[in-house]
C-alpha cells in the first residue's frame, strides 16, 4: 500500500536517503538500518523470517544486530577487544623458511588491518561476508583494496548481490564465477551476534525500566492528610491552593484540619536488583566474546584469573588460525592480481614472550625443578657474585655493616665507578676487588 509514494509496509528512514553504490562487480541500493525496538517478540519474528526455508528474509535481523552493536557501549567494547588482539599483530608471507620481501607493499595497505578486522566480524559474529578485492593507486604505489559488500545484500544460496536488499530482481548480480570475490562463512551462520543482541535487547529493555523506575521514585510527591468530614468543592479548592502554595514560606494550613508529607519511592534493594540484572547481562556477553570474565582486578585468586586469561588467549589464537586459513586457501587466488609469488605460506610473526612473561616463567619452572644459577645469570645478562670473596667480606665486617655494603651495591642512583670508589673508602677494599663486587658495567 503506497499513500505519498511511500510504502507504508516497509519501514524506511527518511533522515537519510537510499543511496545506489557502484563498486566494480555489483551496484545495490544500500539503505540505513532501522533502529530495531526493544522487543523480544519482534525479534523471534525477525530470526523465523532469517531462516525461511524457500524465501529468506534477513534484513530486519541485521538491523538488530547493528542496532545492538551501535547502542550498547559494553558490547561494542568487548567487540574491538577481540578485533584489535588479532589486528594488530604483524603478517608475514615466508618461502622455503624466509620471509619475502615482495609483499610489503600489500601488508602496509591502509586496507589490510580492516580487512582482518572485518574478516573476524563477518566469520564470527555475523556468520558471513563478502569480499570484492581490487587495487588502488597512491602516489606511485598500488596498494590492495577491497569492498566488504553490505550482508543485507548477499544471498549465500543463490550466490547473488541483490541490488535492493528485500527481495530479488532482475538486476541482481551473481558472484558464483568472480575470481576476485571471496565469499567467507557459513550461509546457515547467524554468527554471535544471534545470542549477543538478544542479550543486548534484554539490557536495553532493563534499562528503560531503570530509568522509568528512577523518574518516578526520584521525585518527591506531597501526600494530603485530611482529618475533618468529606470536603465539599470549595474546600477542596482551597486544599489544593494550600498545597500549591507549601514552601513558599507564609502557608498555614492547621486551619483546615489538616497535614501534609513529602514522600519519595526510592530504594536502594531495587537499585541494586537492576544494577544485578544488568551487571548478569554484562558478564553473559563477555563470556561469549571473550570466554571468561574473571580477572585479577575482579578481586578473584591470581591462579583463577590466570585459567580465564588462557581461555581468552586460546580464543584469539583460534582467531588468529581462522584467519591464516583464509589467506593460505581463499586467497590464494588473489595471489596473481597482486603480483604475489606462489609456493609461500603465510603466518603471524612470532614476536615471542616479553622480559617480564618469561620471567615469570622461569620462576615457575624453578619451583618444579632446580633451574641452573649460571642459567639465569647468563640469560638476565646480572653479574654473577664473587661467593668468596663475599664470604671473606661477611666474616670481617659485621651485620650492620654489611647491610650497608649490599645497600650501596644495589642503589641504582649510584654510578657503577661512585659504587668502587665508596667500597674503597669506607670499606678499605681494594680497588681490584671493589670492581669484582660491582660487576661489569651493563650497556
Amino acid at each position: 500500500m503506497k499513500y505519498l509514494n511511500l510504502n507504508l509496509f516497509k519501514p524506511k528512514n527518511l533522515v537519510i536517503p537510499d543511496s545506489a553504490t557502484k563498486t566494480k562487480d555489483f551496484t545495490y541500493v544500500e539503505q540505513p538500518a532501522i533502529i530495531a525496538e526493544a522487543d523480544a517478540a519482534q525479534y523471534k519474528r525477525a530470526i523465523v523470517a532469517a531462516r525461511a526455508e524457500y524465501i529468506q528474509q534477513r534484513s530486519i535481523l541485521y538491523d538488530a544486530y547493528s542496532t545492538a552493536i551501535d547502542f550498547d557501549a559494553h558490547l561494542k567494547g568487548l567487540i574491538d577487544r577481540r578485533l584489535l588482539n588479532t589486528a594488530g599483530r604483524k603478517l608475514e608471507y615466508v618461502i622455503n623458511d624466509e620471509a619475502v620481501d615482495g609483499v610489503d607493499t600489500l601488508l602496509q595497505s591502509p586496507a589490510f588491518e580492516k580487512l582482518i578486522r572485518d574478516f573476524i566480524m563477518s566469520k564470527v559474529f555475523w556468520g558471513m561476508g563478502l569480499f570484492e578485492f581490487d587495487s588502488k593507486k597512491y602516489g606511485d604505489k598500488e596498494f590492495m583494496s577491497y569492498q566488504l559488500i553490505p550482508i543485507k545484500h548477499v544471498d549465500p544460496f543463490m550466490k547473488i548481490v541483490r541490488h535492493v536488499q528485500y527481495s530479488t530482481s532482475q538486476f541482481d548480480t551473481s558472484y558464483e564465477n568472480l575470481k576476485n570475490v571471496i565469499f567467507v562463512g557459513d550461509g546457515k551462520d547467524f554468527g554471535l551476534l544471534q545470542q549477543l543482541a538478544l542479550i543486548a535487547l534484554y539490557k536495553r529493555s532493563v534499562m528503560n525500566d531503570w530509568a522509568s523506575y528512577s523518574q518516578l521514585a526520584g521525585t518527591n510527591f506531597r501526600e494530603v492528610i485530611y482529618q475533618g468530614e468529606a470536603p465539599d468543592a470549595a474546600t477542596r479548592e482551597q486544599i489544593r491552593r494550600t498545597v500549591q502554595g507549601v514552601g513558599s514560606g507564609t502557608t498555614d494550613y492547621s486551619k483546615l484540619d489538616m497535614h501534609i508529607e513529602t514522600r519519595n519511592q526510592t530504594s536502594s534493594s531495587q537499585n541494586q536488583l537492576f544494577e544485578n540484572y544488568i551487571k548478569y547481562l554484562d558478564d553473559t556477553m563477555t563470556k561469549l566474546v571473550l570466554g571468561q570474565t574473571m580477572t585479577s582486578e575482579d578481586g578473584s585468586s591470581r591462579s583463577q584469573a590466570e585459567v580465564h586469561e588462557r581461555t581468552q588467549d586460546s580464543i584469539f589464537d583460534a582467531d588468529a588460525k581462522a584467519f591464516i586459513d583464509f589467506m593460505n586457501y581463499d586467497f590464494y587466488e588473489m595471489h596473481q592480481i597482486y603480483n604475489i609469488p606462489t609456493g609461500g605460506v603465510w603466518g603471524f610473526v612470532d614476536e615471542g614472550k616479553s622480559r617480564l612473561e618469561e620471567l615469570e616463567f622461569d620462576i615457575k619452572l624453578n619451583e618444579l625443578i632446580a633451574v641452573d644459577k649460571d642459567y639465569l645469570y647468563e640469560k638476565y645478562g646480572i653479574a654473577k657474585p664473587d661467593v668468596e670473596l663475599a664470604s671473606n667480606l661477611a666474616s670481617v665486617l659485621g651485620v650492620g655493616a654489611l647491610q650497608s655494603l649490599q645497600g650501596i651495591l644495589v642503589d641504582p642512583v649510584l654510578s657503577r665507578e661512585q659504587k668502587i670508589a665508596a667500597l674503597i673508602i669506607l670499606f678499605g677494599v681494594d680497588e681490584e676487588s671493589a670492581k669484582r663486587l660491582v660487576g661489569e658495567e651493563k650497556i
